[in-house]
This record gives C-alpha cells, sequence and structure tokens, in this order.
C-alpha cells in the first residue's frame, strides 16, 4: 500500500505564489450583485504556480511483460507555446487552459469534455471526471492511478516516484499528482488487455468542492507532457468556484 510517504509539496511560501494571492470572490448572499465568473477566473495570477524537475521518462518493460504494441505518436508538432489562455467552465466551475489545448471529442455515456494537448511526443489527452466516487479519497485514487505505471523492469513505482502537491484556492482543495514511466492501464474498463506505452507520462488535479470531486487526468508522451508542465500547474491554480446558484 502506498504510504504518506509519498512527496508532498503542501502549500506555502515553498509552494506557489498563485496560492498566496487568492482573488476575493463574491459571497453567498443573494443581496450582491452578481459577478461574471469568467472574468473573476481570467483575472486571477497563476504565474510560478507549477514544479520543476519532473521524472525523466523510461524505457520499454521486459519483453513478454505485456504484448500489446505501443501506440505511435499522433500528429507530433512542434507546440509552440503563445503564453495565451482562454477561460472554460464545467458547472460551477471555472479556470483557464492554453489556446493550444484544443477540444477533444466528448465523452459518453455524459459527454464528458477533453482536451488534446499538442507537442514534440504527439498528441495528450486531458480528460475531466465529475463526481467520479462521491467521497473520493485522494490517496486512493492516487494508489489506482500508481498501479496505471511501471518502471522500466515492470516494477511498480516507488512512492519517492509519484508527486503530490496539494494547494488551497478558496473553498477548493486540489491535489496535483505527476508520475511517469510505462502506461499500463486497462485499455477499457475491465478489461484484461492493457497499454504498453513506454516514456509516458500523467499529470493530474484532484478538485474537492462541498463534497464533490472533479478529476482532471493528462496522460500522453513524456516529450508532450513536459513542455506543458508549467502550464498545468497554471491551470489548476485558475480554478475557481461561481458562487451563485
Amino acid at each position: 500500500m502506498m504510504s504518506r510517504a509519498l512527496v508532498v509539496f503542501v502549500a506555502g511560501s515553498a509552494l506557489i505564489s498563485a496560492c498566496q494571492r487568492q482573488p476575493e470572490l463574491p459571497g453567498e448572499t443573494k443581496d450582491e450583485k452578481k459577478v461574471d465568473p469568467y472574468a473573476l477566473v481570467a483575472s486571477i495570477e497563476t504565474k510560478a504556480s507549477s514544479y520543476k524537475e519532473p521524472f525523466p521518462p523510461t524505457t520499454s518493460p521486459p519483453p513478454g511483460m505485456n504484448p500489446r504494441v505501443p501506440r505511435p505518436a499522433i500528429n507530433p508538432s512542434e507546440a509552440k507555446i503563445s503564453g495565451r489562455t482562454r477561460v472554460e467552465a464545467l458547472d460551477r466551475l471555472f479556470f483557464r487552459v492554453p489556446v493550444e489545448w484544443t477540444a477533444g471529442p466528448a465523452l459518453p455515456p455524459d459527454g464528458r469534455p477533453t482536451f488534446m494537448l499538442p507537442g514534440p511526443g504527439g498528441e495528450a489527452r486531458l480528460e475531466i471526471v465529475r463526481s467520479a466516487s462521491p467521497g473520493l479519497e485522494p490517496m486512493a485514487q492516487i494508489r489506482q492511478w500508481r498501479r496505471q505505471f511501471t518502471t522500466a523492469s515492470g516494477a511498480p513505482l516507488a512512492d519517492d516516484e509519484v508527486r503530490v502537491q496539494e494547494m488551497v484556492r478558496g473553498p477548493l482543495k486540489i491535489d496535483i499528482v505527476d508520475m511517469a514511466g510505462t502506461y499500463v492501464a486497462p485499455v477499457a474498463p475491465d478489461s484484461a488487455e492493457r497499454y504498453n506505452d513506454p516514456g509516458y507520462r500523467m499529470l493530474a488535479a484532484l478538485t474537492e468542492y462541498s463534497g464533490e470531486v472533479y478529476v482532471f487526468k493528462a496522460v500522453g508522451p513524456a516529450l508532450t507532457m513536459a513542455i506543458w508542465e508549467h502550464a498545468f500547474g497554471d491551470f489548476a491554480a485558475s480554478m475557481t468556484i461561481d458562487y451563485f446558484p
């Protein structure tokens, strides 16, 4: 079992400046003038909101561990980063994403949004799940994700090969998770067949608010994920809630 020995970066002076400069969010009284949440999230300062020293990608697993052929890179590109962002929303949750992150196909059965992240290693995909499990315990979810990656030798990732960064954004509690290796997640839910993608990386954000959990999970080639590492931290730090029903 994974212990709390995971490397945890607690929000504070050593964390991101964005956490120190949280915007004043509107109250919940009906008498107050409604604030445009799109304008609110667009004003959030998120500079230096991500961490450094990403894990280097690992190589392929030993022969015979997984017979599935690694997936080829999809649309590899230079993916020049402009620094420009746009505001997106999911229910009452608002956030900023780089303009280079394009909308991907919605996921069944509820039309969940996805984003495609371009890069030199091929496209990565960011999926969003709302309230994946009511009362979801972040460490339990992280343990499940850790089982989706192995080292080059086929061994499970060690505790110190998973990074967890905690932050608080007003009423939101956010855990940013970072791990890399050979991606061996099931090809489909409850499927015995697994991917066999060496040199992959996952950046995820578990966002808790008022008993609900939003899971933002980006998985793709490590070369692509590396160029969006800081942008992912900025994206997570920009999250805010529209307080008005």
